[in-house]
């Protein structure tokens, strides 16, 4: 055996047992129910100062209600110089929510805690329509 190959069967000894090691003291996988329990997502994508403000006060009123971890929302902005921002909330594919940003910042705390609670209620509305709606030519998300 040659030395190159002596060193390459080294190697992979010495990397066999560092990774045996960390094997054994690695911290157990969570179980799956635990990681089905949070399945929602919200994306953010806000470009405005403005839009970033309404963003953070609506999650932190969304985080409040129990069960909305288990729903995937999209909070988007467009904004304009003539009109101000428009910032859009979205649920399975549609538009639940829709308004545009006042130019006082003061005002939009209270406008992203009044959408997150319209947008709760749409939400529960419509996940009780997806459940109750069976149409062997329409997918869930498309009744």
């Amino acid at each position: 055996m040659s030395t190159g190959h002596i060193v390459i069967a080294a190697t992979l000894l010495w990397l066999g047992g560092a990774f045996g090691a960390t094997a054994a003291t690695a911290e157990p996988e969570p179980e799956p129910s635990a990681m089905a329990a949070a399945t929602g997502v919200v994306t953010v994508q806000t470009v405005t100062i403005a839009g970033h403000d309404f963003s953070q006060y609506f999650l932190a009123a969304w985080r409040d209600m129990e069960g909305s971890e288990h729903y995937t929302l999209s909070i988007n902005e467009r904004p304009s110089a003539r009109l101000g921002s428009e910032v859009w909330i979205g649920f399975a594919q549609r538009r639940v929510f829709q308004t545009r940003l006042p130019p006082a910042r003061a005002a939009i705390r209270s406008l992203s805690e009044n959408a997150a609670e319209a947008v709760w209620q749409t939400v529960l509305q419509t996940d009780v329509e997806r459940k109750l709606i069976r149409d062997a030519d329409l997918a869930p998300d498309e009744f």
